[in-house]
């Protein structure tokens, strides 16, 4: 995590969002291709 935030201060053009984690770019990919409900759905559901 340390190193992306370094990262995205020290960039020039640094980008909106950046994927750390184990389910960070399959989540970012769930975002752009399904509806706000059913990720609102699926983050209720795990988160509890």
């Amino acid at each position: 995590v340390a190193r992306t935030i370094e990262r995205s201060v020290t960039a020039g053009r640094p980008r909106t969002r950046y994927a750390v984690g184990f389910m960070a770019e399959p989540s970012l990919i769930a975002r752009r291709v399904l509806p706000d409900r059913a990720m609102d759905w699926i983050q209720t559901r795990m988160l509890g």
